[in-house]
């Protein structure tokens, strides 16, 4: 479980945070946990320091990261095909 939080931040093309690696070697656990980690930040309604953003807002700067190659185009395709993101809509209702 640490190793799956403590990559969250590495980047597919090896640009993130705190080792650098790329796509090899960030668990895939780490890679959905950085979608839903992106996908929470841009739309949670409780942030004192931003506003949340709507959630066709909130896919299409995922996927601009899916472009830049910072997160698994894969697993971005799963949580869109699949509608991930209308399960944390529903929970917060």
């Amino acid at each position: 479980m640490p190793i799956i939080a403590y990559s969250h931040h590495e980047k597919i093309d090896g640009s993130g945070y705190p080792r650098k690696v790329g796509q090899p070697e960030i668990p895939i656990q780490s890679r959905m946990m950085t979608i839903a980690d992106i996908y929470d930040a841009l739309t949670a309604q409780d942030r004192p320091y931003k506003k949340a953003v709507p959630v066709e807002r909130a896919l299409n700067i995922l996927e601009l990261e899916v472009k830049d190659n910072h997160i698994d185009n894969d697993l971005f395709k799963v949580f869109v095909d699949a509608r991930i993101y209308d399960a944390v809509c529903q929970t917060e209702a």
